[in-house]
Order: structure tokens, then sequence, then C-alpha cells
């Protein structure tokens, strides 16, 4: 952790996000911090200036900032947008002019404009023509805005983060991220994926499946699905649905459930010391109790019974 005056504390800033112009209002004895969380494609840092402030950046550079305060409070214009909800997300190129009160501490999650985009034209099936604007505005009841809230919870007690067990656990907590974005945070392109994908052909529904049988121990993700189906993530979701009652994800979770559930019994079978853990994350699953609840939802017991005695 990084502590210092406000001059310091605008130093800082300046190196880990963008320059830009600051009023003191009023100072804080305590004076501020910084922390980087997190640094991974997105990065997570937490920042209280130690002082009621007015921040202005005239651009914002190629990156989202997503907005989480932990204590305290502030306002946010973005242009000429006056934002009122605490969670907000403002994306690159906006104007922005900020005040926060002397006790605040913010979570800042910055996600470069590439991975958005990226994510985006996966879901388009094409190059998008207009520029990408969320609207500013998170609704805390949202899915996305229910994320954040989760999210900073290990924020706010000096926790780790569980996805910082593995880089397969970073990776779906990034994908996960992205999507929930651009699935619940209305921008320019909700009208265009909320319309459904093209007929799903039986031979891209196959190589979809044989896909995610053989790359299940891999961090693989929707698009990655979508781009071995040759088809665009619309219609792979569509058909998903129409074809087999559930989603791509789910259906790749469930093969990663089939896999563990083999391991658990060969397991048994032999006498291997292999623990539960072990084989859960092996197949991707870094929540435990998720797991073994997704588990005893698909076989009936808990996995670690499976693993001392094998089924019936």
């Amino acid at each position: 952790m990084f502590k210092g005056d406000v001059e310091e504390m605008r130093a800082q800033v300046s190196q880990n996000f963008s320059p830009h112009g600051l009023r003191v209002i009023k100072s804080h004895a305590n004076g501020g911090r910084y922390r980087l969380l997190h640094r991974g494609s997105i990065v997570l840092h937490t920042l209280a200036y130690g002082a009621e402030i007015r921040v202005e950046v005239p651009e914002l550079p190629d990156y989202y900032n997503i907005h989480v305060p932990l204590t305290g409070g502030g306002r946010l214009m973005v242009g000429r947008q006056d934002v009122a909800a605490p969670l907000n997300i403002i994306g690159p190129r906006r104007r922005i002019d900020m005040n926060w009160s002397v006790d605040h501490d913010v979570m800042i999650i910055q996600i470069p404009e590439v991975l958005v985009d990226r994510v985006l034209e996966d879901q388009l099936g094409d190059v998008p023509k207009k520029d990408m604007y969320f609207e500013p505005q998170v609704v805390d009841a949202s899915p996305l805005g229910r994320a954040l809230t989760a999210l900073s919870r290990p924020a706010t007690a000096g926790k780790a983060f569980p996805f910082a067990a593995s880089s397969l656990a970073e990776h779906h907590f990034e994908q996960f991220l992205l999507q929930t974005m651009l699935g619940s945070q209305p921008h320019t392109y909700s009208a265009d994926l909320g319309e459904p994908g093209a007929p799903l052909p039986s031979a891209a529904l196959r190589r979809a499946r044989h896909f995610c049988e053989d790359h299940a121990a891999e961090p693989i993700t929707l698009t990655d699905i979508a781009t071995a189906a040759r088809v665009s993530v619309r219609t792979l979701q569509s058909g998903f649905r129409e074809h087999l009652q559930t989603t791509p994800m789910a259906y790749l979770r469930n093969v990663r459930l089939a896999r563990a559930h083999a391991d658990l019994l060969h397991i048994a079978a032999t006498g291997s010391r292999t623990t539960v853990t072990e084989v859960a994350l092996r197949w991707g699953f870094t929540h435990l109790s998720r797991f073994a609840s997704f588990y005893r939802q698909a076989y009936g017991q808990a996995p670690s019974v499976t693993r001392r005695a094998g089924d019936a």
C-alpha cells in the first residue's frame, strides 16, 4: 500500500490512471492511500486522496473505469450528464468531473477498451460500426451492480480475491465481468445483441460439443466455442437453447463435471491419494462449494462420498 499527502497521491494517480486536474477542498489528517488489488488483463485498485477533492479528467484514455465506492461518497459528471448512482462506468474519450467526500475510499476497476471491443465483435459477429458507449449509472440491483457489490467485499475486508488462486480462475473472472457488462448494462449495441441469432446448423452444434469435450481442461470461453463452431455467439446461444435446452457454458460445465466424476470413481477404485480439491481445480472449478453443489445435483451425492467409495 502507498500512503502520502494529496500531491503525492496526484502523482501516483497520474502514473496509474491518467493526468488530471485536482482541487483540494478540505484535507484529512490521515492523508491518502493507494493499493493495487490485482493486476491482470483487468486491473483493480483502491484509492483515497485523504481529502475532499474535485478531479477533472479532460479525456479518459483507452480503457473503461468502473467506480465502486467503499466508504464516503461523491458526485460525478460524464460530459454534461449528472451521474447520481454510486456505482458507475465511464468509457474512453469521456470527459469526467468528480467530487469526492473527505472520507472517500473507492475501488476502481480498469478494463482495456480492446477487451470490450473483442467480446462485442464476437457477439455481434461483425466489427462494430459505431463508438461504444455504456450508460454510466449502474443500478445496484442489476446483474452488474450485484457483481460489483460482491467484488467490493474482499476489497473492503482487505482479503485476497478468490480468482487470484490460479490463471484459470482469473481468466474466468475476466470473462464473467466482460459478459456481465455487455449483457446487463445498457450500451450502444444493447438492441443489436438482444436480437435472436440465426438458426444453428446441426454441423455447427456438433463442432461446438466436440470442442467442449476436447478442451474441457482448458480455460475456454463462450467466444472460443463460437469460433470453433464457426458461428456468432448469438447464434450459438440461441441454438443451444433450442436444441439442448441449456447454454454453451452450462454444457461445458456438465462436461467438466462428468470428467471430475470419472476421476473420483477412478480414485475410489485405485485408492489414489488425489483430493477432491485437486480434481475440482483440474477441471476448472475454483469455487469448491459451488462445485460440490453442482456435483450433488448431477450425481446425488457429495464428491467426497464418490471419492471414498464410488457408486453402487
